[in-house]
């Protein structure tokens, strides 16, 4: 090989250890640059925490009937929406029962208190008549000292009794106005008076709500036993979300996040929701078992599009 030729391979072999150092440098620096990018990034990452869950009324008030009898007017249905005191349903009672209702309600009790009251004040009126009569006696030495304090201690002892009627006037007052006020509010008769022998009982709705379900067998002309349930109302304007929460998850809870509810029922579909209070004692204390807290959430549901029973799962995004 000439002199030459080993001169140009050596200038060949340097050049190319130039360009594979600059090659280098410049992998390294970029290399650099996205450690550095993907470590910010990293920092920006969003951590997801997901659980079930499923919808619950908040508030939800039964309708029984109180006392047996056969149903003639059933005014709503389910899904309906209804104001606090609107009538629900109508049934007449049965016989034996209203009558025995009309017998509870008639108060024999204040009645005869109050004649024995009206007994024991006249003749109290009539001892502090005699009174006066005899101490003029008396001071005219017409009639014994003795006569005059006998009579003064029976007009005690009236007074005395005059005065524990009275209480117990007003004990047994009481009581049958709230008894009778009960009466009113269960069979919806606002104007029924002591005595009187009611016919038909008229449910109504106990609170602002949703008609959430009706009994199978409430039907016109249907007969129920005493105490039935035949309707509940709930709220359903807001519903809960209720999830049991794995604990290395709930610490990153608090009441206040915003979270996304993804119903089953409507696929695709994302809702926002607002964790409304936590558990801070785990569903059970077995040490063998994994601790899950429970975690409540509202979510708005003004068009009734959600039904208690949804079930879902729950997302909650938190910056780090």
């Amino acid at each position: 090989m000439s002199l030459l030729q080993k001169y140009h391979m050596s200038k060949a072999s340097y050049i190319l250890a130039v360009i594979t150092t600059c090659i280098l440098f410049c992998v390294a620096v970029v290399s650099f640059a996205d450690t550095s990018i993907s470590k910010k990034e990293q920092k920006e990452t969003v951590t997801g925490i997901v659980f079930n869950g499923k919808l619950y009324c908040p508030l939800r008030r039964q309708v029984g009937i109180p006392f047996p009898g056969v149903f003639t007017d059933i005014l709503v249905v389910p899904g309906q929406w209804v104001k606090k005191g609107e009538i629900l349903a109508q049934y007449t009672i049965d016989e034996s029962r209203a009558l025995q209702i009309g017998r509870d309600i008639f108060f024999n009790e204040s009645t005869k208190l109050r004649r024995y009251l009206e007994t024991e004040k006249l003749k109290l009126f009539e001892l502090e008549k005699n009174e006066g009569e005899l101490q003029k006696l008396t001071s005219e030495d017409l009639s014994p000292q003795y006569t005059l304090k006998r009579l003064r201690k029976e007009i005690e002892i009236v007074r005395k009794y005059v005065s524990y009627l009275e209480t117990q006037f007003t004990v047994v007052r009481k009581f049958e106005k709230r008894k009778l006020e009960h009466i009113r509010d269960v069979i919806g008769n606002s104007s029924l008076k002591p005595g009187q022998i009611p016919d038909v009982v008229t449910l109504r709705a106990p609170i602002d709500g949703v008609v959430l379900l009706l009994h199978p067998q409430l039907k016109k002309y249907s007969q129920l036993p005493e105490g039935t349930i035949v309707a509940e109302i709930g709220k359903m304007d807001n519903l809960l979300i209720r999830s049991l929460v794995y604990e290395k998850d709930v610490v990153h809870l608090n009441p206040g996040y915003q979270v996304d509810f993804f119903p089953d029922s409507f696929p695709g579909e994302k809702l926002p929701a607002t964790i409304s209070s936590i558990n801070w004692v785990p569903n059970t204390q077995n040490p063998e078992l994994p601790s899950y807290y429970q975690v409540e959430m509202t979510i708005e549901n003004e068009s009734l599009r959600l039904r208690p029973g949804f079930k879902g799962y729950i997302t909650f995004q938190q910056n780090k």
